[in-house]
């Protein structure tokens, strides 16, 4: 049986903090044989691994909201979230996985493509690909770093998905995992694109876009859905 590439939404989310070190580590632990993160960038041009534009730390002087795209990485060093996590600035994250599963970077703000790309030169043999909602993103990152794989995300069916891909000739669509159909596979791959669905938690949902042929699984539960496969 065709077996997606398990790829930790965020980290092991659902046990640890999203988009955190240990939420990594756990992942790589469960089997993931990827990790998808997002990233803002500093005021400083330090490229900073969280979701939200906004950081709401909890402790620390002046804990209150603060756009990450305003503070320094000094600033930001000083940050701590629910449980005590720090925030990661993407570095660190290359340092913890140190070549042993794929980095998935979805750039969530214009502005930091150069920054991303120069982090991608200084590990050149981990493995990783950026992808975003706003398809110039990563299309930018590839033409200042040609040669990296480069996703674009999709919440929509289109009724031409040759129109929506063209343009960015992008290496995977990123779709979300309940407007995939059999039909969408096909025509990705006779296009040579892979097809990544996120989010995707249930098992019984993820064996049939195994078996429609999808690349990879987003999930927030990755130890889950590897035991799907592996009878684990």
């Amino acid at each position: 049986m065709h077996i997606p590439d398990i790829i930790a939404h965020r980290g092991a989310s659902r046990e640890c903090h999203e988009n955190t070190l240990a939420a990594f580590a756990l992942a790589i632990e469960q089997g993931a044989d990827g990790i998808e993160l997002d990233v803002h960038g500093s005021a400083d041009g330090h490229v900073i691994v969280h979701h939200d534009p906004i950081v709401r730390p909890t402790t620390g002087e002046g804990a209150r909201p603060r756009a990450i795209r305003e503070m320094t990485s000094e600033e930001l060093r000083l940050v701590r979230l629910e449980g005590g996590h720090p925030l990661p600035f993407l570095t660190e994250v290359f340092e913890l996985v140190a070549g042993r599963v794929t980095v998935y970077v979805e750039v969530k703000a214009p502005g930091v493509e150069q920054a991303v790309a120069a982090i991608l030169d200084r590990y050149p043999d981990s493995s990783a690909a950026v992808h975003a909602f706003d398809h110039r993103i990563p299309v930018q990152v590839r033409a200042l770093r040609p040669g990296t794989p480069i996703g674009v995300l999709s919440d929509l069916y289109p009724v031409d998905l040759a129109a929506l891909l063209r343009p960015a000739a992008p290496t995977a669509l990123w779709q979300h995992a309940s407007l995939i159909d059999e039909a969408l596979v096909r025509t990705s791959h006779a296009d040579g694109i892979q097809v990544i669905a996120w989010t995707e938690n249930d098992p019984a949902h993820a064996r049939v876009l195994a078996s429609w042929g999808v690349d990879g699984l987003c999930t927030d539960v990755p130890a889950t859905l590897r035991a799907a496969f592996t009878g684990g």
